[in-house]
């Protein structure tokens, strides 16, 4: 359940939030190769990253609360 749920969590997340968190998270790319990978610049990244963690705790954690929901 818990899988399914972070699944559908980064599926929910925009592109331009998602890869950079993914990219950092999952693939481990620092904030400087990440901003050379996507053409942008490094506070862009940074600034993604942490919008994108902040969706990912609110989409999971509504996500969560559907499922226990009766």
């Amino acid at each position: 359940a818990t899988r399914e749920r972070i699944s559908a969590t980064i599926d929910a997340i925009p592109d331009t939030l998602r890869i950079p968190l993914i990219l950092r998270d999952v693939d481990g790319f620092s904030y400087q190769e990440i901003a050379d990978q996507l053409g942008i610049g490094l506070s862009a990244v940074k600034m993604r990253i942490k919008r994108g963690r902040e969706e990912f705790r609110q989409v999971f954690a509504r996500l969560e609360a559907e499922e226990e929901a009766p």
